[in-house]
């Protein structure tokens, strides 16, 4: 994830939440700049799927 964050010229870091690191335990978070917050945002979330009304409406379907 962060990766395609410094792709798109957006600087993170990796911040360590809950357990320790040194058992690989716990969650991490990616932090981002206030001004990049809605762009990693979407780049980061899921695709949506198209919408099958489109599909249902066209003449050959």
């Amino acid at each position: 994830m962060q990766q395609l964050l410094e792709s798109h010229d957006i600087p993170s870091r990796v911040l360590q939440l809950g357990a320790s690191s040194c058992f690989l335990a716990g969650e991490t978070a990616l932090q981002v700049i206030p001004q990049h917050r809605w762009t990693a945002l979407l780049l980061l979330s899921p695709v949506e799927e198209q919408e099958r009304s489109f599909d249902e409406s066209s003449p050959n379907g």
